[in-house]
């Protein structure tokens, strides 16, 4: 291939893949703003990520499908062109639209995104000789992971200078970065596999149903009361229909001569394995979402600045990705998986242990840069060569969209699993601040019990406090709780003991995010397990061959 011609390849997918990186969080810092504008409430206002994941999750193996099939260049310009009207649509809402609007126009966006991802990995893997193929997906994998953490910096800056109430901008950024690939888009030859097979209408709308169930089931199961939350309207319907679903699904699949989802996937050990590892990333990601909240905490910030440290693990992501990419193509995949879920339980537990001693901004670095390079040598390249290297080339973006669907699940779940060891640490947050009031009570007052009504109650207030916030919101709980002539007596006993307020909050929120962390260290030691068990570089090299053999 022409050095030109590769270059140009890389330009425009890497563009397509920064676009659809970083929309998965720059909505996060305006997810309020757009919910207050339409006058929704919070219940309503998570369907805007809500819908996007499951639109995005279904659209996956549909779409590319469709690219192996009719062609990747097609997919892909369908994907950035529908990805581009959704984004308009989205911003438009903001001076125009209802909220039913923007969740439709949320929903055309996904769809687009949807035929991003899958499509550029396979055609920027498969335009690059094998000897180049992992730098090649070291840059996409810098390019994801950059976009990915940086989405809710941005997403902040962009409504800084354009205000809280434009908050459209955030989506009208999406559509001169679309207009420009696709104006450049036709220089790309519309390489697909060669069949003539049938499409499998029938295995699309199956699996899209088999899809949408279990992840909006997952989102909304709690695994912290698993056995009340699965009862919940919202979770146990769902997962029956996943249950009634997925037998026609398997056999749907099974007889289609060109299946959406190929069954075989899950019968090979090695590519089973590796979308297990991918569940498994999908999972561990979810730590990252907490760095903010935890980097407050421990140094003592105000809510919304700790988002500034996701940037070093933006960095160090960015520089192990490509480095990543140049191992690959010379020790293989598996070396630099296994190096990846090295660093990242190193990181989790040196976070979860050290840096919640030290209490200060070396040990937030130390920790967040081994997860940065954890993140570097796991996301992207490796996984993505892997099925590259597993899959026929007729089946790339098929195969790479059933990897990212498994990644997809894993993140849909991790939420409910991360948040529950914060809220479980909150539990002790009462108990333990009312020991700290009593020894500074007036003498001849005593506090209310810490399980009476009236504590409760006004603990209550506490449940949005941070680590910056805690006393004054803390005085004001108390002093609703006393006679109205004692309130001055009792707020002033809480200024000589703030600091011991402060620390008491510190360290028990502290316990809950290392808990967080240790959870993630285990996750990424179940996904370094798994990856001893792929085959080497070598071993691997008769696997597509495994493969056709087994289509005869």
């Amino acid at each position: 291939m022409k050095k030109k011609s590769s270059n140009l390849i890389l330009i425009l997918f890497l563009l397509g893949i920064f676009m659809g990186a970083i929309d998965t969080g720059i909505v996060s810092p305006g997810r309020e703003l757009i919910q207050n504008s339409f006058g929704v409430d919070r219940s309503a206002g998570t369907w805007m990520l809500t819908l996007y994941t499951l639109v995005y999750a279904v659209s996956m193996p549909i779409v590319s499908k469709m690219g192996d099939k009719f062609g990747y260049k097609k997919a892909y310009i369908f994907g950035i062109a529908t990805f581009g009207l959704g984004s308009l649509l989205c911003g438009l809402s903001n001076f125009y639209g209802t909220f039913s609007f923007f969740l439709i126009s949320r929903g055309i966006q996904a769809l687009g995104a949807g035929g991003i991802m899958p499509i550029a990995n396979a055609v920027i893997g498969n335009s690059f000789p094998e000897e180049k193929r992992g730098t090649a997906l070291g840059l996409v994998g810098m390019i994801y992971g950059v976009g990915n953490i940086l989405g809710p910096t941005l997403g902040s800056s962009i409504i800084d200078l354009a205000g809280s109430s434009h908050w459209g901008w955030i989506f009208f950024i999406n559509v001169p970065i679309s207009l420009i690939i696709l104006l450049f888009s036709y220089k790309l030859k519309n390489t697909k596999a060669e069949t003539q097979k049938p499409m499998d209408l029938a295995g699309a709308v199956v699996l899209a149903g088999v899809i949408s169930s279990i992840m909006y089931a997952l989102t909304n199961l709690d695994f912290f009361h698993f056995t009340t939350s699965i009862k919940a309207t919202n979770v146990y319907p769902y997962l029956i229909i996943f249950v009634v679903l997925t037998p026609f699904m398997v056999f749907i699949e099974s007889k289609a001569k060109d299946p959406i989802l190929n069954i075989k996937y899950f019968k090979d050990k090695q590519m089973l394995t590796i979308l297990i590892i991918s569940f498994i990333v999908g999972i561990g990601m979810m730590g990252m979402v907490f760095v903010p909240q935890f980097s407050e905490n421990v140094l003592k910030l105000k809510a919304g600045s700790g988002g500034y440290l996701v940037t070093l693990l933006a960095v160090f992501s960015g520089v192990a990705a490509p480095v990543s990419g140049k191992l690959i193509d010379k020790k293989g995949a598996r070396f630099v998986l296994c190096l990846g879920f090295l660093f990242t339980i190193t990181g989790t537990l040196f976070l979860g242990f050290i840096a919640t001693k030290l209490l200060n901004f070396i040990g937030i670095f130390i920790g967040l840069a081994l997860m940065g390079l954890g993140v570097g040598f796991t996301m992207g390249a490796p996984l993505n060569y892997l099925v590259l290297e597993t899959v026929p080339k007729e089946e790339s973006a098929t195969g790479l969209a059933t990897m990212s669907l498994m990644r997809s699940i894993g993140l849909a779940i991790s939420p409910s699993v991360m948040i529950g060891f914060i809220v479980d640490a909150a539990k002790n947050l009462q108990p333990k601040l009312m020991e700290v009031l009593a020894v500074a009570m007036p003498k001849g007052m005593s506090m209310p019990a810490a399980t009476s009504g009236s504590s409760s109650g006004a603990f209550k207030a506490l449940q949005n406090a941070d680590v910056t916030t805690i006393v004054p919101m803390l005085k004001t709980a108390i002093t609703s709780m006393v006679p109205s002539q004692a309130k001055p007596m009792v707020a002033k006993a809480i200024d000589p003991i703030s600091n011991k307020i402060v620390d008491t909050f510190q360290s028990v929120m502290n316990t809950g995010y290392t808990h967080m962390f240790v959870a993630a260290a285990i996750i990424a030691v179940c996904g370094f397990s798994f990856t001893l068990i792929l085959r080497g570089k070598a071993e691997a090299d008769n696997v597509i061959d495994d493969f056709m053999l087994n289509e005869d």
